[in-house]
């Protein structure tokens, strides 16, 4: 018995510590692309990549999740694993390149801080609060709450008067949903239920909070885009951004802001002319 516990733990450090490592991997990156103006006029336009990437990314995840042999492999399944994070994480830069610092780490922690609140009151739910055992019901939840979300996300692109209210209801729905499966995890890594994840599938366990983190990360870009609640009118004004643009522009679009100046224009030159004072005297 004591030995199955301590393989289930170090089953749960393993896995906790890769996903720590996917967050500071997506967490950096995506800093980089905020900071650099150059790289968020180039992700600015990546609307077809990115799409393209999160696509290529789901259906190597979703071949990774059901072809065991693959995940057998040690090396090529860690070799996959990063790979289909880096296709996720790229994937956001056409979305990161139009929100600010203040607000992309501000929800960014936010969600992290939601996402470890849940795994905690997933493993620590008495037996008698076993999720495993509901899973039916709790498919069944999630389907309610993902045909209302989609609803009101209909709702929030047509109905002008129910802006923002509409699209606030689709990602608390969508929210508690993603909420419950990372409690459901938290309970199958931990071992002490009855449905429990294998001890070798640790790149699996993170990669499904990961993926579970991101849902819910990717959609407070609404907030972040439209209303960037915590980034000031001085961020702004130093980052030669508008507030409504939905991305930075330029305060002057005919100025080449990456153009060097030669040393002459950095001069101070005073070309007062004060002729007329001559003028004055010799009357």
């Amino acid at each position: 018995m004591d030995e199955t516990g301590n393989i289930r733990k170090r089953f749960a450090r393993q896995t906790y510590s890769v996903l720590l490592i996917f967050l500071a991997i997506a967490f950096v990156q995506w800093i980089i692309v905020s900071l650099v103006e150059r790289c968020r006029k180039i992700f600015r336009h990546f609307e077809i990549y990115c799409s393209a990437t999160c696509s290529v990314a789901g259906i190597l995840f979703t071949m990774f999740v059901f072809n065991e042999n693959l995940r057998s492999k040690k090396i090529f399944s860690r070799a996959v694993a990063f790979l289909i994070v880096e296709l996720l994480v790229f994937s956001m830069f056409v979305l990161i390149a139009r929100t600010w610092i203040p607000d992309q780490m501000a929800f960014y922690f936010f969600c992290v801080l939601l996402m470890v609140v849940a795994l905690i009151v997933g493993c620590h739910l008495s037996f008698t609060m076993d999720m495993t055992q509901y899973i039916a019901p709790l498919f069944l939840m999630s389907f309610i709450l993902v045909t209302i979300s989609i609803y009101f996300l209909v709702v929030n692109n047509f109905m002008e008067k129910l802006k923002p209210y509409a699209y606030l209801i689709f990602e608390i729905c969508l929210t508690s949903v993603m909420t419950l499966s990372v409690m459901l995890h938290a309970q199958t890594i931990s071992g002490d239920r009855m449905v429990q994840m294998s001890s070798d599938d640790s790149l699996l366990a993170a990669l499904f909070l990961f993926n579970e983190f991101l849902a819910v990360y990717a959609m407070t870009f609404y907030w972040q885009i439209n209303y960037n609640y915590f980034t000031s009118t001085d961020f702004l004004w130093m980052s030669t951004s508008t507030k409504h643009s939905h991305d930075t522009t330029p305060v002057n679009s005919d100025y080449d802001y990456d153009m060097t100046p030669d040393g002459q224009e950095w001069g101070i030159q005073n070309d007062t002319n004060y002729d007329w004072a001559k003028e004055m005297v010799h009357r």
